[in-house]
């Protein structure tokens, strides 16, 4: 099934998760509630199929936890075959880039 996503939808999220970065003064990342933000109402809210939704939840899940910071793997279940797409540290833009690329 095809959702209606567009960059409005990932602009306001980050815009979201940008104001909740800034008011957290505990220094901990909200994950929970950044988790439900984007699963539940963001992207979760043009989900209409629940196996799609689950879907959705299960790599917000996945991914958006404390490990982030420290080089996650994305891909967990590719270990020891050769190659790896771990979220890289603390860089410039442009290392960012040459990373994707």
């Amino acid at each position: 099934m095809n959702y209606p996503f567009n960059t409005g939808d990932l602009r306001d999220s980050f815009l979201v998760m940008s104001r909740y970065m800034e008011q957290n003064t505990g220094g901990k990342v909200p994950f929970d509630d950044l988790i439900y933000i984007f699963g539940e109402i963001m992207y979760g809210g043009h989900i209409v199929d629940d196996w799609d939704r689950r879907l959705c939840n299960s790599y917000l899940q996945n991914i958006m936890m404390e490990q982030l910071f420290d080089e996650l793997e994305l891909f967990p279940y590719i270990e020891g075959k050769g190659y790896t797409f771990k979220v890289p540290g603390p860089n410039t833009y442009e290392k960012y880039i040459e990373y994707i690329e």
